[in-house]
């Protein structure tokens, strides 16, 4: 059995329908302005789902790329290995220590969801369903099509709820309160949308105030309904606010080798531009220093720019810290080794600091 059509004229739900009813086995292939998806089915069952890949495991990069789990630089170095060794991209990122195969299993799990998630969402665009054996491989799980088929349509019914609450997931969302108040008042969340205590914590303590709400998601690793339904209900408890919208970005998209390669070059110029800056810096010094004209330097003005300068470097190491642990430390004196060269011209007794859950304050005594 061979099918071809328009989801206009045939709505995906019932290819899923037809293909479990018979329990086929074959690759459907739908495609919507030039954004290509495959599902794999094995005797009826979903085997595996992601989008159309010109480079093998090319999606399963770029989804470790999203939810954090792989740096650009980590995933350029895997490429080369493996143009080396040929060893399949997945147990490579293992076998190297990248990443655990706990985590590519997930990775696998949350690129399947996302997948159907979003192939659910179109009304229109054309399918091809094929017929034929399908490799299985690791990471694959087997869900019945039509048990899959309701929770698919139940998300699809609920994610216009979802998008009233937060239509834009380019905004920037931060913490309203304290993490105590969160957890006192998390229980009337998880009674709300029926959310594991555990992944509402996951989004909270994600929401930094600097990240975009898709950036909060795509790291929860909870996919994009799930993630955007949390949200939304701990916006709607007042425990997260929008704080701005994201400033918008026009690029070209980037398939995940040559955007894993696009990093590594970026990481390599800042180095260079830092090293630019650090020789200036060292030339300055070692000028002489000008004669006086009669209009001395104030005092003040000198003082209050070192200290602005020493404030920079303090925030930068605790934010450093922040993305590094996930939390900010309990003092000053906390701050590991590895943040010594922003701090070490910084005298840290002349600042005080405190921290109070998701939020600090640092300033001059």
């Amino acid at each position: 059995m061979s099918l071809q059509g328009q989801l206009r004229d045939f709505p995906v739900a019932d290819v899923f329908q037809l293909v479990a009813q018979q329990r086929k086995t074959g690759v459907l292939r739908v495609e919507r302005q030039k954004r290509k998806l495959e599902i794999c089915f094995f005797e009826g069952q979903v085997l595996r789902a992601r989008p159309s890949e010109s480079r093998p495991d090319g999606a399963l990069a770029q989804f470790a790329l999203r939810s954090g789990l792989l740096s650009e630089s980590d995933l350029a170095e895997a490429w080369r290995t493996q143009e080396d060794t040929l060893e399949p991209l997945p147990q490579l990122l293992v076998s190297q220590a990248f990443v655990s195969k706990e985590d590519v299993e997930s990775v696998f799990r949350l690129m399947s969801d996302e997948t159907l998630f979003e192939l659910f969402l179109w009304d229109d665009g054309r399918f091809d369903f094929r017929p034929g054996d399908v490799e299985q491989r690791e990471g694959d799980t087997l869900v019945g099509a039509e048990m899959m088929l309701l929770d698919a349509l139940r998300m699809r019914d609920e994610w216009a709820q979802i998008q009233s609450g937060l239509p834009d997931l380019s905004v920037v969302v931060a913490p309203s309160v304290d993490i105590e108040v969160f957890r006192a008042h998390r229980a009337a969340v998880e009674a709300t949308v029926g959310m594991d205590p555990e992944e509402l914590e996951r989004i909270y303590t994600l929401c930094d105030g600097r990240s975009s709400a898709r950036r909060v998601v795509d790291l929860s690793r909870l996919g994009t309904f799930q993630g955007a339904r949390g949200l939304v209900a701990l916006l709607r408890e007042g425990l997260l606010h929008v704080e701005h919208a994201a400033p918008a970005r026009v690029a070209r998209p980037l398939s995940a080798g040559r955007r894993a390669v696009f990093g590594e070059s970026r990481q390599t110029v800042s180095m260079i531009l830092l090293g630019v800056i650090l020789l200036l810096a060292i030339g300055l010094c070692l000028l002489p220093a000008p004669e006086p004209r009669g209009f001395p330097l104030p005092s003040a003005g000198v003082f209050e720019s070192r200290t602005q300068t020493e404030l920079d470097r303090v925030r930068a190491a605790l934010d450093a810290q922040r993305w590094a642990s996930g939390t900010y430390p309990e003092s000053l004196a906390e701050l590991p080794a590895r943040w010594q060269p922003l701090l070490a011209p910084v005298p840290l007794d002349r600042y005080s600091y405190s921290r109070s859950g998701p939020r600090y304050r640092l300033y001059p005594d």
